[in-house]
């Protein structure tokens, strides 16, 4: 086709001719309409299969960028045919106007209302309070300044479209200020594609030097989420060979290759009971690449004890009359977790398995004698 629009001309072409139309469209009305597919219908037939090819690319492509455009079935003759069509979900497309109001109106509405806790809206104007769009902006600067967040660009262009209405000087600076990590900063590209592999659902290889390992290893394996967590950015992944969910720290991930072939065919689905959030909080200890942890048990003295309970550290096995309580750890790397132990200063002690408590009595043994202390 002479003078090919761009691919942006198509698609700004093809969502301004479906935010016109009210109802679902045929597909032979829009290439009809849409000037860089209506120049190839007059042609061969080879250009012809060019222009459905271009509309199927950029409907899918603009599905990936967010734009809700739908496939709809609806009926022709009162009911007595078929047809599809594609139309544009302005309830999803388009957003509201936001209206900021004072401190006082926000008390007066939740006075007179049942449900307090959901949006003020009144039809397509969404109302917000100046304290409530100030904790929107603290919380768009600091997730700005995640290192290597993947999406710190459009954190930054929310934050600018709202503090076009409200005064960023008056929110003030975040609680929480980020120093750049240089590996979180190094990450940075392999988390971009990481993240693409995770939404497209495509296999990744790459190169890992697991935590007690000298020398990198091959791995396979399908993206399915990752985490944010210790200042470090984590994969969770199924490892195809090993045939087990693991997660990888990307500092330590090298030569990244995500499978390109057919872009838009998943190569696996995600486990329906796979719960990315059960990965989130893991202590050092946890994280190791152990095919079967080790069942660890720790002797809390009272009160500490009840410091352990109330946090959440291990499972609770016994109570003791004195308040002490034995707790269970799972264990899949030994030296961080024994250090954790000994950093109680006497208050727990590793009681089972005798290997497990043999370490932790060497270890501490270790630190009395480089503090000058003794050997008991």
């Amino acid at each position: 086709m002479p003078n090919q629009p761009t691919k942006v001309q198509r698609w700004l072409d093809l969502v301004a001719y479906l935010s016109g139309r009210r109802f679902p469209v045929p597909v032979e009305d829009v290439w009809a309409h849409v000037p860089a597919y209506a120049a190839g219908l007059t042609g061969s037939e080879k250009e012809k299969e060019s222009v459905r090819r271009a509309f199927e690319r950029d409907k899918d492509e603009l599905r990936e960028l967010g734009i809700p455009i739908e496939t709809v079935t609806y009926s022709l003759n009162f009911g007595l045919e078929e047809a599809h069509g594609y139309r544009l979900a302005r309830k999803n497309f388009h957003l509201p106007y936001i209206r900021l109001v004072a401190e006082s109106q926000v008390e007066a509405a939740a006075a007179g209302s049942s449900r307090n806790d959901e949006p003020r809206s009144a039809g397509e104007v969404f109302e917000v309070s100046e304290r409530e769009a100030g904790a929107a902006l603290l919380g768009l600067q600091e997730l700005a300044r995640v290192p290597a967040f993947p999406l710190a660009e459009h954190a930054r262009a929310a934050f600018r479209k709202l503090s076009f209405d409200l005064d960023p000087d008056a929110v003030g600076e975040p609680p929480v200020v980020y120093a750049v990590d240089p590996e979180a900063a190094a990450a940075h590209d392999a988390l971009h594609a990481l993240s693409q592999a995770v939404r497209a659902r495509k296999s990744i290889r790459f190169r890992y030097r697991g935590m007690t390992r000298d020398t990198d290893e091959e791995r396979h394996a399908y993206p399915y989420g990752l985490l944010f967590q210790h200042g470090r950015w984590y994969l969770v992944a199924h490892d195809v060979d090993r045939d087990s969910v693991r997660m990888f720290r990307l500092g330590r991930l090298r030569d990244l290759v995500v499978n390109g072939k057919a872009p838009r065919t998943p190569d696996f689905e995600v486990p329906a009971d796979f719960d990315l959030s059960a990965h989130a909080g893991r202590k050092a200890w946890e994280m190791g690449e152990a095919a079967e942890p080790t069942r660890a048990l720790v002797r809390f003295r009272f009160p500490r004890s009840l410091w352990a309970e109330r946090n959440g550290h291990g499972e609770l096995v016994t109570r003791e009359p004195d308040g002490a309580q034995l707790r269970s750890f799972a264990v899949r790397r030994t030296d961080p977790f024994l250090r954790w132990v000994l950093s109680l200063a006497g208050d727990a002690r590793v009681e089972e398995p005798d290997t497990l408590r043999e370490a932790f009595c060497a270890m501490a043994a270790a630190v009395a004698t480089r503090h000058g202390g003794s050997d008991d």
